[in-house]
């Protein structure tokens, strides 16, 4: 969330920062653990099929590219990934709004589902010929799930939709940080920073130890994400606030 100043004047361009408790799913922990889980599911999508099962500026350059190159299998693939996320988060919308409706916290349902999809998914692959595309557009769609439940924290995007804001608000902060002789804003900025970083370890993390459990069992990383999850689960069982307060755009 960005913070406007009580005159009415122009929004500030760094995340606000408050001295109080944010609810669990603000924390950088349980954001680097959303990411970790996030490229846990990108590296079984990428790797088997060649499409992110989060990173959607990735599946639609992709179709762009083999259009241009006349492969139509691969657009179909890369537009069913694009279509499974966007129907995750459309269905994750109407729960949120019932929960909303019930003056209920959403998290920890979204949470549990996420565990017991991706558990499903495992047990399916493993017991019948669940081909790589069914189980790729299913992973989309419980990203996409995650993704409109959880995109918030302390007002930043994490590595789930946008790996690329990431990036670029982290080296912005810190480049503001440096230039601080230059100009003086007045805001802290290395905090800030320092959180889209873990995120963005994680994000890397996810990927590379998603990648190596594949090459040890097909489903390794599913199962990797499955467990993260489920940390993340249990915390909230025990927290008090939990479902984020911003869970609006980015102005």
């Amino acid at each position: 969330m960005m913070e406007r100043h009580r005159s009415g004047g122009p929004m500030s361009l760094t995340p606000r920062i408050a001295a109080h408790a944010y609810p669990l799913l603000e924390s950088v922990p349980a954001s680097a653990g959303l990411a970790l889980t996030s490229s846990l599911l990108d590296a079984w999508t990428f790797g088997q099929v060649g499409t992110f099962a989060t990173v959607q500026s990735g599946n639609l350059l992709s179709v762009g590219y083999f259009a241009a190159d006349g492969d139509a299998p691969r657009v179909v693939t890369a537009m069913a990934s694009i279509l499974a996320f966007v129907l995750g988060a459309f269905v994750c919308s109407l729960y949120v709004l019932w929960c909303s409706r019930r003056e209920e916290q959403y998290s920890r349902g979204v949470l549990l589902f996420e565990v017991s999809a991706i558990g499903i998914l495992v047990l399916l692959s493993s017991m019948t010929p669940l081909s790589s595309f069914a189980l790729a557009c299913a992973i989309s769609f419980v990203a996409g799930v995650q993704g409109n439940a959880f995109h918030r924290e302390t007002g930043m995007l994490y590595g789930n939709i946008a790996v690329t804001s990431v990036v670029q608000m982290a080296a912005s902060l810190l480049g503001r940080a440096v230039g601080r002789g230059i100009f003086d804003d007045g805001e802290r900025h290395l905090t800030p920073a320092s959180a889209y970083l873990v995120v963005l370890m994680a994000f890397l993390l996810g990927a590379g130890v998603g990648f190596a459990l594949d090459r040890i069992w097909a489903s390794g990383s599913l199962v990797a994400a499955a467990a993260t999850l489920v940390v993340i689960w249990l915390r909230a069982g025990k927290a008090g606030l939990v479902d984020p307060s911003q869970n609006n755009p980015t102005p």
